[in-house]
């Protein structure tokens, strides 16, 4: 996954080097806002995480904002937020495992004369996981959400958008996620450190509407 997110990267700058220096380039758009909702799906460890609290698809949730490098390659920052069930929850009530992740991304359109645009993403960022786990306090063992050290993530995907409007359209796009070392961050919790233990990969699947917004002529 590391290769491919490399990959990705250098394809992306490279089309965006070549398409800068051709001379009948022009940028029409300005920015692009994207809202999107959809499903986590846990991937690895991430699903047997602390043995008996592994975690399930759940919602995931987000915004882009992208500045036009080119007429096709956008860089931007995004963040997202993800809730996943726990498979076993007796005793867990509604407490949830959720990941907040604020990135940066390189967005390359295949643009043509279709109004379906392809793409290419990847992202590269961090993960704070609010994990329920099993704690020690002075009311006795007890599961709680605790915050875990952030940890560098990074990602690649793909997608397709679909013009609505010359400024509007809809978006389908899945990426892979993966976090740097996740299995060695801790958390503390009243003086005591718990360790993350299991790896931090995930599937997003994302419907959202993007809007793109331009200079004024």
């Amino acid at each position: 996954m590391k290769n491919l997110f490399v990959i990705g990267l250098s394809l992306l700058l490279i089309s965006g080097t070549a398409l800068a220096q051709d001379e009948d380039f022009f940028v029409k758009d300005v920015l692009e806002v994207n809202f999107y909702g959809g499903a986590g799906i846990p991937s690895g460890s991430l699903s047997d995480f602390s043995d008996t609290l592994g975690a399930e698809t759940g919602l995931n949730y987000g915004l882009d904002i992208g500045y036009f490098l080119t007429n096709d390659l956008v860089f931007g920052f995004n963040f997202s937020h993800t809730q996943f069930s726990i498979k076993d929850s007796d005793g867990t009530g509604s407490l949830n495992h959720k990941l907040y992740s604020p990135n940066f991304y390189l967005k390359y359109y295949f643009t043509g004369e279709s109004d379906f645009i392809p793409y290419l993403k990847t992202s590269a960022g961090l993960e704070f996981a609010k994990f329920t786990t099993f704690v020690d306090n002075s009311a006795g063992r007890r599961y709680r959400e605790i915050s875990y050290d952030p940890v560098f993530a990074y990602g690649a995907g793909a997608g397709i958008f679909y013009f609505v409007s010359d400024f509007s359209g809809l978006f389908l796009e899945a990426n892979y996620r993966a976090a740097v070392s996740a299995a060695d961050t801790e958390a503390t919790y009243q003086d005591d450190i718990y360790k993350f233990g299991s790896d931090l990969g995930r599937i997003d699947i994302h419907v959202g509407v993007r809007i793109l917004i331009a200079p004024n002529e």
